[in-house]
Order: C-alpha cells, then sequence, then structure tokens
C-alpha cells in the first residue's frame, strides 16, 4: 500500500506538473517552445541591461531590463534555462520588469540562464545571456527620502539612515543641473553602522539634482545595484538677491507712516526632477527691521516675514532683506529709512529756569510710554541721547509733562537740537511706535546768541542805503527764527523805523533819507515765542550831494585845459624871442664892418674918434668888439712893441685923480673926446689893457678893442657920455 501510494503521488504531480504546462499562459514559467520562430535577427537595437536578484525587502524576485529603440508594438518573454537544460520563458508584453518567485518553476539555489527575446514586427531580438544564482544575487533598497544635506568643507554632504539587514553596501550617484546630462560618482563602500553618506560637488550658483544607489558590498562582486532613490533637489550655495525698493509715505496724523515694499523675486532655473514642489529648493526672505530713533528704548530689531506693506513711526529704520536656502543665510541688501522730520514748534513748549528744564506737549492716550529723544543738529543719529518715561496720563490741559535738572545738562547748549517725542503703549513690540512730534530747539539763551552780527551800511544813492548782517545762530535751526526786525532812527529830530525782514533774507534798503543827517540802525532776530537782543548800534551820515562832471565833460575840460597851455606855451615862446632879439641884439660880425678894415699905410697910424658920432657903427657899452689887425709881411708882434705900450698906458705915480664931481677942464674935456692921455686912463683900465695885450700874444692877431669902460663925461649942461680909448701900434 506504501508503495502503490507514493507512485500514485508522484503519478499525480506529474499530471499537475502537464495541467501547468498547457496554462503556461497565466502561471509560472511556461516549459513549452514561444509562439515565434527562435532565431535572432542581428538588429543592433534590442533589450539589453538585464538584471536579476533577489528582493531583499520581500521574498520574491525580480528581473529587469532596457529596451533601445522604439516599443511601439514590442512585446518582451524572459527566457530561462535549468541546469538540467529545460527552459521556459515568461510573457510580459510590452513591461520590461518581472517579479516572480521560487514557486513559478525556475531554480533560486541553483545556477539558471536568463535572458530577453523582443518581438517587433516578425523579428526576433535578443539580450545577452546572463548566468547567476538567484538567491544569493540580492538588491538592496535604495536610500530613504528623508535624506540630510549639509555643507561640509565647501562640499555636498548627504547623510541617510542604513536600511535594515542591509550593512556594508556600496553607494553610487548621480547628478545633473538644467540642461546638462546626468554624471556619475561613487560615493565608496560604507562602514559606519546604522547610516550612511556620500560627499558630493556643490555649485555656488545653479540648482542640481542628485539620486543615491546602493548595492551588496565587495564580497558579491558584480551584484545588482538598486533602483535609483527619489531626487534629491540641491539649491545653488548662494541664494539669488531679489530686487527691492521701498516707499514711505508722508507721516499721517496719528503718527505712522505706511512703507510699501516693490520686490521682484528671482526665478531659479531647475532641473527637470526638481519642477515639482519641492521643500529642498526653497529661498525665504525675510525682513530684519531695526529701529534706529530713541536709542534706550527695550528692544530695537525684529525679523518680519517679508510682506508688501509695513506701517512704521517716523523713526529713522534699517530694513535689511535677508535671503535664506537650506545652506544658511545668502547676502543681505540693506536700506536706510531716514526719520520723517516736520517742524511744529507750537507742540513743544519748553521752559528753562534755575530749577531745570521741564518741555511739555500733547499727551496720547492714557498709560502711554514716551520716549523722548535730542541729538544736536548734524550729529550722527546714534550720538543722539534718550529717555523714556513711566506710563502717564494727560493732564487737564491734555498735556504730558517731563522734567530734567539743571544737573543733567540736557538741552543746554547754546545750539540747535532736534527733538524727537514718540509713544507706544507697547514698547517690547516694535511695530507698536508712533511719532507724537518732531521739531528743532534752540538751546540755551536763544534770544542773546541769535543777535546779527557784523551789520553794515552801504550807500546806494543821495536818499538811500543798503543794511546787511551776517545770518543769525538761530536761521541755522529750522523754524526757531520767525523774522529779522530792522531798526533805524534819524538822531536829530528822533524819528524812527522798523521794518520786518524774512528770516531767509539778510539785507534791506532804507529809503527816503536826507541827506547830511545823522542816522542809527540796529538788528534782531524774533523766535515764534521770544524777541531777540538788538545788535550794536551803527552810526551813519550821508553826506551832501557835490556837482560831479560827468566822465564826458571831465575829458573835454582836461582837453581844453591842456590846448590853452600848449597854445599859450606857442605865444610866449614867440613873443619871447621877439622880445629877446629888441632886448639883446645879435653881435655885430667883424668880418662885416668896415670899421675895421685898414689899409697898409693906416696899419700904424693912430686914429682918434673926437665924438660918439665919430664912430663907424654904434657900440653897445656892454659888448665887445673884436678887431682882426692886418700884419705886413714879416712883421709882427713883440715883447718890445708891448712893453712901450704898457708904459705909454700906465699912469704917473703921483698923478692926482680927479674928484667924482669936480668939473673938468675943457682941454680935458676935449681929450676926453678924443684920445686921452696915458694919465688919464684908471689903474685898473691899464692892468686889465696890458695883461689882455700880453694875452693877445699866444693867439692870433686880434686887436681887443672890448675892454671900453662907461666913464662920466661931465659936460657943460651934465650931460653923460662914453669915454672910449683909443690904441696905437708902434
Amino acid at each position: 500500500m506504501g508503495r502503490w501510494g507514493f507512485r500514485l503521488v508522484a503519478l499525480l504531480l506529474l499530471l499537475c506538473h502537464r495541467q501547468g504546462a498547457e496554462a503556461c499562459g497565466t502561471i509560472g514559467c511556461c516549459f513549452q517552445n514561444p509562439p515565434y520562430p527562435d532565431a535572432d535577427s542581428g538588429s543592433a537595437s534590442g533589450p539589453r541591461a538585464l538584471s536579476c536578484y533577489r528582493l531583499f525587502s520581500s521574498a520574491g524576485y525580480e528581473c529587469s531590463w532596457e529596451y533601445e529603440g522604439s516599443a511601439a508594438g514590442v512585446s518582451h518573454f524572459l527566457r530561462c534555462c535549468l541546469q538540467s537544460g529545460r527552459c521556459c520563458y515568461f510573457a510580459t508584453g510590452s513591461a520590461t520588469k518581472l517579479q516572480f518567485s521560487d514557486q513559478d518553476g525556475i531554480s533560486v539555489l541553483h545556477n539558471v540562464t536568463l535572458w530577453v527575446e523582443s518581438r517587433a514586427a516578425n523579428r526576433t531580438e535578443k539580450s545577452p545571456n546572463v548566468t547567476l544564482n538567484l538567491y544569493s544575487s540580492v538588491k538592496y533598497d535604495p536610500p530613504p527620502g528623508n535624506i540630510k544635506v549639509s555643507k561640509s568643507a565647501g562640499k555636498l554632504r548627504m547623510e541617510w539612515e542604513t536600511p535594515a539587514r542591509q550593512d556594508g553596501a556600496e553607494v553610487q550617484f548621480r547628478h545633473r543641473t538644467p540642461g546638462s546630462p546626468w554624471k556619475l560618482g561613487d560615493c565608496g563602500h560604507q562602514d559606519d553602522a546604522g547610516f550612511e553618506s556620500c560627499l558630493c560637488p556643490l555649485e555656488m550658483d545653479m540648482a542640481q539634482e542628485f539620486q543615491l544607489r546602493r548595492r551588496l558590498g565587495p564580497g558579491v562582486p558584480g551584484g545588482p545595484w538598486s533602483s535609483w532613490s527619489s531626487p534629491v533637489c540641491i539649491p545653488p550655495e548662494t541664494p539669488p538677491q531679489a530686487e527691492v525698493r521701498f516707499s514711505a509715505e508722508q507721516l499721517r496724523p496719528n503718527g505712522r507712516r505706511q512703507v510699501t515694499l516693490h520686490e521682484q523675486l528671482p526665478q531659479l532655473e531647475l532641473p527637470e526632477g526638481c519642477l515639482g514642489p519641492d521643500p529642498g529648493m526653497e529661498v525665504t526672505y525675510e525682513i530684519h527691521l531695526h529701529m534706529l530713533s530713541c536709542p534706550c528704548k527695550t528692544r530695537a530689531k525684529k525679523t518680519l516675514r517679508l510682506k508688501r506693506k509695513l506701517v512704521l513711526s517716523g523713526a529713522a529704520y534699517d530694513l535689511t532683506i535677508v535671503s535664506q536656502n537650506r545652506f544658511g543665510l545668502g547676502p543681505n541688501q540693506t536700506w536706510h529709512i531716514p526719520a520723517c522730520i516736520h517742524s511744529e514748534p507750537g507742540l513743544l513748549n519748553i521752559s528753562a529756569g534755575a530749577n531745570g528744564t521741564t518741555i511739555h506737549w500733547p499727551a496720547r492716550a492714557q498709560g502711554m510710554r514716551y520716549c523722548i529723544e535730542w541729538q544736536l543738529q548734524g550729529q550722527e543719529e546714534n550720538l543722539a541721547a534718550c529717555i523714556v518715561t513711566a506710563p502717564q496720563d494727560p493732564d487737564a490741559a491734555g498735556m504730558a509733562t517731563h522734567s530734567w535738572s539743571q544737573e543733567s545738562g540736557a538741552l543746554a547748549q547754546k545750539a540747535c537740537y532736534r527733538i524727537t517725542i514718540f509713544a507706544s503703549a507697547h514698547p517690547e513690540k516694535l511695530t507698536s511706535w508712533s511719532t507724537v512730534l518732531s521739531t528743532y530747539h534752540f538751546g540755551g539763551n536763544a534770544s542773546e546768541a541769535g543777535s546779527p552780527q557784523h551789520v553794515s551800511v552801504r550807500k546806494l544813492s543821495q536818499d538811500s542805503v543798503s543794511v546787511d548782517w551776517t545770518p543769525s545762530l538761530l536761521s541755522t535751526c529750522p523754524g526757531v527764527l520767525k523774522e529779522y526786525v530792522v531798526y533805524f532812527q534819524e538822531e536829530d529830530s528822533n524819528q524812527a523805523s522798523e521794518l520786518q525782514v524774512r528770516p531767509a533774507e539778510t539785507q534791506v534798503t532804507l529809503q527816503g533819507l536826507r541827506a547830511g543827517a545823522a542816522y542809527k540802525v540796529q538788528v534782531r532776530a524774533d523766535t515764534a515765542k521770544w524777541r531777540g537782543a538788538w545788535s550794536q548800534p551803527l552810526h551813519f551820515t550821508i553826506e551832501a550831494p557835490v556837482s560831479e562832471l560827468s566822465g564826458l565833460s571831465i575829458f573835454l575840460a582836461s582837453l581844453g585845459s591842456f590846448v590853452s597851455i600848449l597854445l599859450l606855451g606857442i605865444f610866449g615862446s614867440l613873443s619871447l624871442n621877439r622880445a629877446v632879439r629888441h632886448l639883446c641884439p645879435p653881435l655885430p660880425t667883424p668880418g662885416a664892418s668896415t670899421a675895421i678894415k685898414f689899409s697898409g699905410s693906416q696899419g700904424k697910424q693912430v686914429w682918434q674918434w673926437t665924438s660918439p658920432a665919430d664912430f663907424p657903427e654904434e657900440v653897445s657899452p656892454h659888448e665887445a668888439l673884436m678887431v682882426n689887425i692886418s700884419w705886413g709881411k714879416g712883421e709882427g708882434a713883440d715883447m718890445g712893441t708891448l712893453g712901450t705900450l704898457k708904459e705909454k698906458m700906465e699912469l704917473p705915480l703921483r698923478a692926482p685923480k680927479p674928484a667924482p664931481d669936480t668939473e673938468l677942464p675943457l682941454k680935458d674935456r676935449k681929450q676926453m673926446r678924443g684920445c686921452p692921455e696915458a694919465g688919464a686912463l684908471r689903474p685898473g683900465w691899464q692892468d686889465g689893457l696890458v695883461e689882455d695885450s700880453l694875452a693877445q700874444v699866444a693867439r692870433p692877431p686880434l686887436l681887443l678893442l672890448g675892454g671900453l669902460r662907461q666913464a662920466p663925461r661931465f659936460g657943460s649942461q651934465g650931460e653923460t657920455g662914453t669915454a672910449a680909448s683909443s690904441y696905437r701900434e708902434d
């Protein structure tokens, strides 16, 4: 019974196997011939890259392959031959992957040979054969989806947990950038238990797509690779900057203003596998808000999500746009929003006294805190001083108050201050502040410090002058100086007037003044609340008019004077020449006179002129007559002749001299008319004549007859005449 029972069981198994073979189209591997001719067309296209393996995560097996060429109308058959020589096939249709189990008629503990045959248009294409032990060929799972990405030493580090019971794997990666093909990289053997990692290249300004795969370690060479992991999208190392600009509105009555953001976020080019929403590629943009005004507040910075509109106070802010991706912060862009300053001095009341300084301003709601900020004009914002008051309610007049002691020195300098007051019910919230007022104030004694200096007066005409002065110190403080007042007074009549001048001007013209009158002028600078101090009085006088010639008149007068002087000089010169010819006639020309011409026989004769009428020509008593003496041939003057002449001309030593008033006898008078005797000559005449005669020796033969002296000749009627001396040559 047992023997027959065993045979019955074997028969039943054989029947079942035959029934399975007849039904191979639906269950397991079909151990029949395939429904097409068994021939290879030798085409270059067809199936390839066949891989068969045991699935680690399940009890099944899988074979996958690739098909090169057009897949339209292609049917695939997975062929398998056992060690016994029996072969079977799986019809997969158009699919290129097949999963099966050890119950489908294929031995998994022994080596089997597998290949793929593809039928397309009555031709058969075959892949290369693969022989392997299916149970030993294990396919690991790819890295899970929660891959951690970080940056390490300029490279990209990816890290993940090792799948259960799959330690010691080898890992590969592939990556691509937009528009580029895949590039393969090796992560190496993984020795760490519990997690695996891979270092990959990092692009600075381009996005990348990464995929990873694993397989059993090097102890099983040629093991199948796992499938590629899900895409890992990596943004550029440097996040792109957004194009942003801000516009700030005017301050509203509630002390707040709207700041509008106009941004244009960059569009990042992505690889094909990263086109969908992926948190790894996100670039977030934030606003870092920094309130620069009121530095003594509790909180000065706040980070906000990027939004289009912000409502802020009139304080100064720095707005920074920060970009951030999975690698951290990118480059920042900062915009400065200046403080909104509106000068309203009437809203702020400041009083200074011996006890200190007190300020009053319009209060806001109850329980508000106020930040009072003051700084010198032109000073940097970070040097401003401020104080945050305790919560206070408005007084009966609706005003808030704060006081400083004199020792604090607040607003004590004689300079221009900018004072700003902010209010907030929640000071810890940076966007809750509002501006109460912002104005300028001149510290110290503004009335005295603002007095104009260097007042000057410049004459414009006979009844007007220009008064100039240097700008007051108050003019440097916007809204503080209201006007200049110019005071001028006529000192004799005490008539005075005042003129108002706009604060931007430093000159005024005074008209209707009297010539010759004395005036004084002073200038002061007034604020909206206080009158300024007068400048030092300046005295001036407009001189009486003096007739002045025009430029043309002066030129014509000068020209007439010059011509008159020139003509006068010419006429004077002509008149003087005529007068000189009459008063001083020219000397006679000796060669042209017959009086000096002597014949040869008369060369030694003595000539006598008995009266002036006997002279050949009239000779002036003061004129000297030069006579040329003609010497005969061989004749000349000798010292003997000169000596004789001198002896004859000398007076006797004891000859009496006639008295000046004595009338000479008639004989003597006749001798005076003729040739006087030698004794009649005066000693002076003798000496002069002798000396002149001696001097002629060395000269040309000239006889000097001009040594005549006028001597009084007394006639019977008191007439005067001229005594002439005659000379004789021996």
